[in-house]
């Protein structure tokens, strides 16, 4: 068929380009990067070997790079023989070690451990950290992080910490179940974007948990990555049920705490019910049964609690509802389950 008939254009046809030699590439980049001095040479070497007998490109590439190898090689020779060279490699070692644990404040991930710049928890603009092997000393661990939406422009400092208060405390709560395995000192920590970093896209605030400059060892993780299914039910037990109260003062929101006790008491409900459904283990089995018939007392308390006019009232049924709780119960499930026994230094034990 004429191929002038379909609306085609014939090209002329062109001999193909020779390829360009991959050694030849190889060496000139070993020799600029001088990590292996003789090795570019030997590439180089056998890179004009083979140009020759193929017809290959590259010729100049090969020839540069035995040249820079040539010298690398050289002056590695001469660092030799001045016992220089040790002292330099440990010295690059050092750096590029630092280098890789040195992490941006923006690229932070959730179980990342580090230490803090400066001295100790303090307000203060941060551009990189430190991050470390959790098991080795270290002052603060990432328990994850979340996007801030719904603002065209940088909302400001100011709201934007009023926010990081409240989801990064949810955030570590769901991190570390446990609160008593948290290690004295410990508090929350966050990092914000900047307005210049808005600008550039950072809308994101990473949380964590943080010391006051004292050195722990050891993740503070307690979630179904590292909790056994029995000590994971009761934990997310005991945290359902304590919530932390509205801000401000009754006066200021009775409705307020009045739904909070409601709430307060739909909590120990439903957990009393996985509290005596739980398949326990033996050890633990009467231990969660008591717990269970606290909870079922508590709620009696905050269900009047829920019902209060006023702030005696309120707090008197909200007193007795968390007296109702025995801290000696929860030990007792405790150390059945294998979980810390000790309680936070600001706890008592009635």
């Amino acid at each position: 068929m004429d191929p002038s008939t379909q609306g085609w254009q014939p090209y002329p046809q062109y001999a193909p380009r020779p390829s360009v030699n991959g050694l030849s590439i190889a060496s000139l980049v070993v020799g600029i990067v001088c990590c292996v001095p003789p090795l570019g040479l030997v590439l180089g070497l056998i890179s004009l070997s083979q140009i020759k007998k193929r017809g290959e490109r590259g010729k100049g590439m090969a020839i540069a790079g035995v040249v820079l190898s040539s010298i690398s090689t050289a002056l590695v020779l001469v660092a030799l023989a001045g016992g220089g060279f040790g002292e330099a490699w440990d010295g690059f070692r050092k750096g590029m070690d630092e280098a890789s644990r040195s992490r941006s404040a923006l690229d932070l991930r959730k179980g990342d451990c580090f230490n803090l710049p400066g001295s100790g928890v303090q307000d203060q603009e941060t551009t990189d950290v430190g991050v470390v092997d959790c098991e080795g000393e270290h002052e603060a661990e990432v328990t994850g992080g979340f996007k801030v939406s719904g603002y065209d422009s940088y909302p400001g400092e100011s709201r934007l910490d009023d926010l990081a208060d409240r989801r990064c405390q949810e955030i570590n709560d769901a991190y570390a179940l446990d609160p008593w395995a948290l290690p004295k000192g410990t508090e929350m920590y966050y990092y914000l974007p900047t307005k210049q970093s808005w600008r550039l896209g950072d809308d994101a605030v990473t949380c964590a948990f943080a010391t006051d400059g004292a050195k722990i060892r050891g993740s503070v993780r307690r979630d179904a990555t590292t909790l056994g299914p029995h000590q994971l039910a009761y934990l997310k037990a005991e945290s359902a049920v304590h919530e932390a109260d509205p801000a401000g003062g009754f006066t200021d929101d009775p409705e307020g705490y009045r739904a909070w006790a409601h709430e307060t008491s739909l909590a120990l409900a439903v957990q009393a019910k996985n509290l005596r459904e739980h398949p326990w283990p033996v050890a633990a089995a009467e231990g969660a049964k008591a717990r269970a018939k606290e909870y079922d007392r508590a709620r009696a308390h905050w269900d009047k609690a829920a019902l209060a006019q006023d702030e005696d009232a309120f707090w008197d049924h909200g007193c007795e509802g968390e007296d109702a709780l025995a801290q000696s119960t929860e030990i007792s499930v405790r150390r059945a389950l294998g979980l810390e026994t000790a309680p936070p230094a600001d706890e008592s034990t009635p």
